[in-house]
């Protein structure tokens, strides 16, 4: 081989490894994902709950006196998120909310005239359901999604029904699998997702590394 084309082959490898290199250890596009604050899972799966709760309250009907007693219909883990949003949801609307369980031990309370607020959560969970790479060798993001369902009913204690509603929310983002354990500190037994893996990737990455690596070393000898 000239020594021209030697040169112009080792001028073509040189920038091959220049951009290969910049990309794998270059982190620009993720920069802003890696320095942000990211939410827990708990506090991601809380914000979803709090928004759908939110919106579902807007659509109750206006009525007095504004006195509302809760109940659940089911014994989904997630209740006591559930119970804490609404409660929060209704207090800001100027109605006085009687916890589950306690309702005809107020005084001066009349159970046979009291509406009832019921809700069943059908759904409430966080999953990883995917993750990639912004580049063949860049650092892994992970998806979180959050998914809730949930039906309401206000009726009186004689079985008269008021109002029905549904929530329905799917919330979520992407954060860097190196922040999980952040995003998992917090222990709630009903947030246990599990992240699965790439398994072509896991065996693509080093096999392409491997070619790469050799194809550098092929070049090295056979322009010598």
């Amino acid at each position: 081989m000239h020594k021209a084309a030697k040169v112009s082959l080792w001028i073509g490898v040189f920038a091959f490894g220049l951009g290969f290199f910049s990309m794998a250890s270059g982190d620009g596009v993720e920069k802003g994902i890696d320095s942000e604050v990211i939410p827990t899972n708990f506090d991601l799966l809380r914000s979803v709950v709090e928004e759908a709760i939110e919106e579902v309250c807007d659509r109750l009907p206006s009525h007095e006196p504004k006195v509302l007693h809760l109940g659940s219909e089911s014994d989904a883990p997630g209740n006591w998120l559930v119970e804490r949003a609404l409660i929060q949801s209704l207090r800001r609307r100027s109605y006085r909310v009687i916890a589950p369980d306690t309702s005809c031990a107020q005084p001066n309370m009349a159970c046979a005239d009291r509406e009832l607020l019921r809700y069943r959560l059908m759904n409430l969970n966080l999953l990883y359901p995917a993750s990639r790479r912004k580049h063949l060798f860049g650092s892994r993001l992970v998806e979180r999604q959050v998914r809730l369902h949930l039906l309401l009913q206000l009726s009186r204690e004689d079985g008269e029904v008021l109002w029905t509603g549904e929530a329905k929310r799917t919330g979520g983002d992407w954060i860097p699998a190196k922040k999980l354990d952040y995003a998992e500190q917090e222990s709630v037994p009903f947030i246990s997702p599990q992240l699965k893996t790439d398994g072509w990737s896991r065996f693509a990455e080093p096999a392409l590394l491997s070619v790469v690596i050799g194809g550098f070393i092929y070049l090295f000898y056979t322009t010598q």
